[in-house]
């Protein structure tokens, strides 16, 4: 008994100091101040073409979220093995679906554009193993991941920022930082038909960058998990929003450097 009782009053003392330590009181785990997501900005447009820029890269990352999202049945089905649903099947769609977007692409829009092909094709091709699984059904595969782990990618390759931050983030990659954050209240408030997004010219750290965002708003089968009734654990095992079909879940968030 003892050593037992001998633990007990070290471990006593151990809290003890613990708790008149200054260290012990300092709030962890939260995100550093200052400083800003990008600092080497690779690719840089033109002022004059930041707007349409940014409206062509998210329009683009939409339409292979929309991809996905068409053939989330197929990539769900647990009796799947391969579901063929590789990068150069991916990536041969998305540029179908954006050939018209092209059209009047400028060369440095051009340029950007095969970065973002190469990223996206880049995560469906790392993720063929957990999509390709057999016996399960969701795969913690969804538009959304692929377009968070897509936009990581490319600003690895870029230093463009696209991201989606959430109303009820379930990534810090999706933390909204204070503009988001602004614009999430906007279009919360705002009517369902209010989706022109939101743009400004403005400066991360040193840079002159231009910003775009827009409303991701769900969709009727997006209500498994992000619907009624609220709080209710959905397949992943969050609490689900309680919002209903056409409410604002999150944002289109792109930011593009601007060379003067």
């Amino acid at each position: 008994m003892m050593p037992r009782i001998a633990a007990l009053a070290a471990l006593m003392l151990f809290a003890g100091q613990a708790a008149a330590s200054p260290v012990a009181a300092e709030t962890v785990g939260v995100r550093a101040k200052g400083g800003q997501p990008e600092y080497l900005f690779l690719e840089k447009v033109p002022r004059a073409e930041a707007e349409a820029t940014a409206r062509k890269l998210a329009n683009a990352v939409i339409a292979g979220r929309m991809i996905i999202f068409a053939y989330s049945k197929k990539l769900t089905d647990p009796t799947l093995g391969d579901k063929g649903f590789g990068g150069e099947f991916f990536e041969k769609q998305w540029r179908s679906a954006l050939e018209g977007e092209m059209l009047d692409a400028t060369p440095n829009q051009k340029r950007i554009f095969e970065k973002l092909f190469w990223a996206g094709r880049q995560v469906i091709d790392n993720n063929q193993d957990r999509l390709n699984v057999k016996g399960i059904a969701w795969k913690h595969f969804l538009p959304a991941k692929w377009e968070r782990e897509m936009g990581q990618v490319f600003t690895a390759r870029t230093g463009i920022i696209i991201k989606q931050p959430g109303r009820n983030y379930r990534s810090p990659v999706n933390v909204p930082d204070d503009m988001e954050r602004s614009m999430l209240q906007h279009f919360i408030a705002a009517k369902q038909d209010e989706n022109k997004p939101q743009t400004a010219f403005t400066v991360m750290g040193k840079q002159p960058v231009f910003r775009h965002m827009e409303p991701i708003r769900l969709m009727q089968p997006c209500l498994s998990c992000h619907g009624k009734p609220k709080g209710e654990p959905d397949m992943l095992g969050f609490e689900k929003d309680g919002l209903e079909a056409g409410d604002v879940i999150g944002l289109m968030s792109v930011t593009i450097a601007v060379s003067e």
